[in-house]
C-alpha cells in the first residue's frame, strides 16, 4: 500500500508539473497564435517630427523625440510602442527602451507604462484617462535610452556585399529607423540627427517599407548626419544605416525573444528566481515525504478487523473513502441479514428491509440504512433510474465520508496533524499565488510564479487523501489488521491458503470486503482455484435466471454499481440543467528602432 501511495502522489506531481509548465509557459504559446487587429485612419496629424539620436562608444543610445501634433476633439493623448526585437536575424539581441520620459507641451503629463506580447513591446500610454486635450496642435518631447544599437556589419549589408562590409568584427553599423515604421498617423516633414562615436564611413538611408523613397542626407563622412524627408503616410519608417570604426555592441541574452514573456530581460534575476523554484520544489518535496507514515507489517488475517464493516476496513487502512463505498455498504447489510436484494431486470434493483437489529452493526451500515429508510421490515428503497432515487443515494454517499471520519476520530484510530495542515495550506497557499502571477504577471512575466509553483509541485501530494491526520498506536494496529486481511481477498491461493471447503460461507461473507478494495474478482478466482467450483450465489440476492457464478465475477455487483450511479446520475444532471443558465539585405523599416505610435 505504501508503493500505492506512492504511485498515486507520482501521477499527482506529473499532472502538476504539466499544468505549471503549461501556466508559466503561457506567453510562448500566445506568440504562436497572434492576435490579429486592423486599424482605421488616425484622426490626429503628426504636422511636425524631429528626432535627436546620440550614441556613445559603448554602443549607446540616448533619443529624443519631438512630436507636434494637430488633435481633434475628445483625444486623451498619444500612444509610444518600442519593439525590443532585432531585424537582422539574432534572436538573443534585445533593443530595450529605458528611462523613458515624455513631456506635453512643456509640461508634465501621465505615462502609464506596460509590456505587450510576451514583452516583445513596451508600451507608454501618455494622457489622462479622465480627461481629453483641447483641439488644436500639442507638442509631446519622448525621451528614452537604449543600449547595444552597433549592429554587426552583417545587418541589413546588401547580398553580395564585400567581407569588409559583411562580416567585419571590427567593425559595426548604426541601423536604425530614425523614424518608427508604426506611427499610425501621417505626418508632414521629418527631420532627424544622428551623433555617432566615429566618423560615418558608408552612409544610406531610405523611407517606407519596399525602400520607395530616398531620404535627403547631409554630413556624410561626419560623425553627425542630418536626414530629411517630405511628407510621409502612415506607418511609414525612415531607416538609416551608417558604417562604424567600432566591434558590434550588442545587449544580448542567452534565450530567445520568445521567451522573454516567461523569463524578462534579466539574467541574474532569471537565475535567482529559478533556483528559488528549484528549493520550492525541494522544500515540497520534502514536507511531502514527511507526511508519509511507515506502513505496519501485514500478517495475513483470515477475517476482518473485528466490528469493522467493509469502508471501515478500507478506511483503516488507507485514511480514504473507497470509490464502491456505497455498494458495498448495502451489500454488507444484506450479507447481514438486515436486507435483501433484488434485481428487478437491468438496473433496476430493489433494497428491501428486515428488520434485524441494526443497532448491532457499524455506524457507517446503521447510517446508510437510516438514510435510505429500510431500517425497519417491510420497507423498501428502489434504485431504479429516477431523479427522486438518486437525490437520496447522493445524500447518502455524502454521509458515509462524514460517519466513517468521525467514527474514526472518536474511536481514538486517528488525530489531527497540525504540521501535514500546515503544509496543506502552504500548497494551496502557493497554487493561488502561481495563478495570481500567471494570471497578472508582474513586470509582464510570469518568472514570478516559478518559486510558488515549484513548492505546490513538489508538496502536491500533501492534498492527497489521509494526509492531515495520522493514525495512532490503536490506528496502527487496525491498520496491520486490514492489511493482511486485504492479502488474504487478494494474493493467490498457493501464497495465502484459505480452506473454502471447511467454511464455505465466509466467500459471500467477504464479497462486501472485496468490492470495497476493489478486489472481488481476485476473491472470486481464489474460491475457483481452491474448490474447482464456481462461486456460489449469496442467499441475500434475488434475480431473475442467475446463474451460481454471477457473484464470482464483477458481472454481479457492478450491475448494482451501475444502477446506484444511474440514479445519481440522473439527479445530478437535473441539478445541472436547472442551475445552467530579419535577414535579408537593406530596406526600409528594416533597422532596429522598431515600434510606433498612435492617439487614444
Amino acid at each position: 500500500m505504501a508503493r500505492k501511495a506512492s504511485v498515486s502522489v507520482t501521477w499527482m506531481t506529473l499532472v502538476a508539473a504539466l499544468v505549471a509548465a503549461l501556466a508559466i509557459g503561457w506567453p510562448v504559446i500566445a506568440r504562436v497564435f497572434p492576435v490579429q487587429s486592423s486599424t482605421g485612419p488616425d484622426p490626429v496629424t503628426i504636422t511636425s517630427y524631429q528626432g535627436d539620436f546620440r550614441v556613445d562608444e559603448d554602443g549607446k543610445l540616448t533619443a529624443t523625440e519631438t512630436v507636434q501634433a494637430d488633435f481633434p476633439c475628445c483625444r486623451h493623448g498619444i500612444f509610444r510602442f518600442f519593439d525590443v526585437t532585432v531585424p537582422w536575424g539574432d534572436n538573443r539581441a534585445r533593443l530595450i527602451p529605458k528611462d523613458i520620459s515624455v513631456s506635453l507641451d512643456g509640461g508634465p503629463v501621465p505615462v502609464a507604462y506596460s509590456w505587450e506580447n510576451g514583452r516583445r513591446y513596451r508600451v507608454a500610454k501618455i494622457g489622462d484617462p479622465n480627461r481629453t486635450l483641447a483641439p488644436g496642435a500639442h507638442t509631446y518631447v519622448i525621451s528614452y535610452t537604449v543600449d547595444g544599437v552597433l549592429a554587426p556589419t552583417s545587418a541589413g549589408a546588401i547580398q553580395g556585399e564585400s567581407s569588409s562590409w559583411a562580416g567585419d568584427s571590427e567593425s559595426s553599423v548604426f541601423y536604425w529607423n530614425v523614424v518608427a515604421g508604426g506611427w499610425q498617423m501621417s505626418m508632414g516633414a521629418t527631420q532627424s540627427r544622428v551623433t555617432l562615436p566615429t566618423d560615418a564611413g558608408e552612409v544610406k538611408c531610405t523611407y517606407g517599407w519596399d525602400s520607395r523613397g530616398e531620404c535627403q542626407i547631409s554630413g556624410v563622412g561626419t560623425d553627425s548626419i542630418q536626414i530629411r524627408t517630405g511628407a510621409l503616410g502612415p506607418r511609414i519608417p525612415v531607416t538609416i544605416r551608417a558604417t562604424q570604426t567600432l566591434p558590434p555592441a550588442q545587449f544580448r541574452l542567452p534565450w530567445t525573444a520568445t521567451y522573454d514573456g516567461i523569463l524578462g530581460h534579466s539574467l541574474p534575476a532569471a537565475l535567482i528566481v529559478g533556483l528559488l523554484g528549484l528549493a520550492g520544489l525541494v522544500v515540497g518535496r520534502l514536507w511531502e515525504v514527511r507526511s508519509r507514515e511507515r506502513p505496519p507489517g501485514y500478517p495475513v488475517m483470515y477475517e476482518p478487523p473485528p466490528g469493522l464493516g467493509p469502508t471501515q476496513t478500507y478506511f483503516v487502512m488507507h485514511e480514504q473513502i473507497p470509490a464502491t463505498a456505497l455498494t458495498a455498504t448495502l451489500l454488507y447489510q444484506a450479507e447481514q441479514g438486515l436486507t435483501q436484494l433484488t434485481q428487478v431486470s437491468g438496473k433496476d434493483w430493489l433494497v428491501e428491509g428486515k428488520g434485524g437489529d441494526w443497532s448491532a452493526v457499524d455506524p457507517v451500515t446503521r447510517a446508510i440504512g437510516e438514510e435510505l429508510g429500510i431500517t425497519t421490515a417491510g420497507s423498501a428503497f428502489h434504485a431504479n433510474g429516477t431523479i427522486s432515487a438518486g437525490q437520496t443515494l447522493s445524500k447518502a454517499k455524502g454521509k458515509i465520508s462524514t460517519v466513517t471520519k468521525s467514527w474514526a476520530s472518536q474511536a481514538g484510530l486517528v488525530s489531527s496533524s497540525g504540521f501535514e495542515r500546515l503544509g496543506q495550506l502552504a500548497v494551496l497557499g502557493a497554487i493561488v499565488m502561481t495563478g495570481i502571477l500567471v494570471f497578472w504577471p508582474a513586470g509582464g512575466i510570469t518568472l514570478w510564479a516559478i518559486p510558488f509553483a515549484g513548492f505546490a509541485v513538489g508538496g502536491i501530494g500533501l492534498l492527497r487523501g489521509g494526509v492531515g491526520s495520522r493514525r495512532t498506536t490503536a490506528g496502527r494496529d487496525q491498520w496491520s489488521r486490514a492489511g493482511g486481511f486485504y492479502r488474504l481477498l487478494s494474493t493467490p491461493s498457493a501464497e495465502d491458503r484459505f480452506d473454502f471447503s471447511a467454511i464455505k460461507e465466509l466467500y459471500t461473507a467477504f464479497i462486501p470486503f472485496a468490492v470495497a478494495f476493489g478486489c472481488a474478482d481476485k476473491w472470486a478466482r481464489k474460491y475457483q482455484v481452491a474448490t474447482g467450483e464456481d462461486p456460489p450465489t449469496p442467499v441475500w440476492y434475488v434475480g431473475p435466471g442467475v446463474s451460481s457464478g454471477f457473484w464470482g465475477t464483477s458481472t454481479g455487483f457492478e450491475s448494482f454499481e451501475s444502477s446506484l450511479q444511474s440514479s445519481i446520475g440522473a439527479y445530478q444532471a437535473s441539478q445541472s440543467s436547472s442551475s445552467s443558465g530579419g535577414g535579408g539585405g537593406f530596406s526600409g523599416g528594416g533597422g532596429g528602432g522598431g515600434g510606433g505610435g498612435g492617439s487614444w
